[in-house]
């Protein structure tokens, strides 16, 4: 958490607010989010384009990137006002952009545009927009991987953008018991799975993404997400189809909540 849907939503209120903006000056207080940059360029100039790829967004400038993971608890607050979790600061010509984690898992990656690609090659394709051929790169992975389909999705060099609660929708939806073996899925299962991964998806995004209880997530403006209102299985105690009781296992130390009737392992 943030998965594809909260990062693709902030990624449209920043892109309403800061594109065209020119960035004066910016500032990264955190050794643990600044891990990965041994130099820190100025005058990046004029913001062109913000683009996404599964969990990771890409603020593009003329000559370089900058490149932001929120982790697990990472926040863009626009205009917002700095706090002890604020690990980033960046001073746009009307704008102000924080970067708020309390956990500290994220982190804030600059690259020159001409190794800006290799960020996102190292991901497998983003799960919103599955092309023909991206869908055979993932079953084919599939079929040479003996891990359980879950820990399968969540793998982002797999399939990027999915995270916990995502996938247990999707899993559900398609009637797919989560510790199924990845290999022993058939076409129908994965015609399934890429189904209900663009249904689910573009609901979230379509209600501002998920809001748990921890209240971790908010748009850049102040806004929770309402997809919470909107989930199937995720955190339920009972099936939205049968009735029956969800069983929460973990798989991974990740909770994951299975209707054992309406979910089955594939053999």
């Amino acid at each position: 958490m943030p998965e594809l849907p909260e990062v693709e939503s902030i990624r449209r209120v920043l892109k309403n607010s800061l594109i065209n903006q020119k960035l004066q000056k910016y500032k990264i207080f955190d050794q643990r989010i600044n891990r990965f940059n041994t130099v820190n360029p100025r005058n990046l100039g004029v913001l062109l384009e913000i683009y996404r790829k599964g969990k990771i967004l890409q603020f593009n400038f003329k000559n370089n990137s900058i490149f932001f993971h929120l982790g697990m608890s990472g926040r863009l607050d626009l205009n917002g006002l700095k706090n002890k979790h604020t690990h980033g600061i960046f001073f746009f010509d009307e704008d102000v952009l924080l970067y708020d984690d309390i956990r500290k898992f994220g982190y804030i990656k600059i690259l020159k545009n001409d190794l800006a690609n290799k960020q996102f090659s190292i991901l497998g394709p983003d799960a919103l927009s599955l092309s023909k051929l991206d869908k055979i790169f993932v079953m084919n992975k599939a079929k040479k991987s003996s891990t359980s389909i879950k820990k399968f999705l969540l793998n982002q060099k797999n399939i990027s953008g999915l995270g916990n609660i995502y996938v247990n929708e999707i899993l559900f939806l398609a009637g797919i018991h989560p510790h199924s073996l990845s290999f022993k899925l058939q076409d129908t299962n994965w015609n399934d799975i890429f189904s209900y991964t663009k249904k689910v998806l573009k609901k979230a995004i379509k209600n501002n993404g998920t809001t748990l209880s921890d209240m971790t997530f908010v748009l850049p403006q102040g806004v929770y997400g309402n997809n919470q209102n909107n989930l199937y299985i995720y955190a339920k105690d009972k099936c939205f189809s049968c009735s029956n009781k969800i069983d929460n296992i973990f798989i991974d130390s990740r909770a994951t909540y299975v209707c054992k009737k309406c979910q089955k392992i594939i053999n």
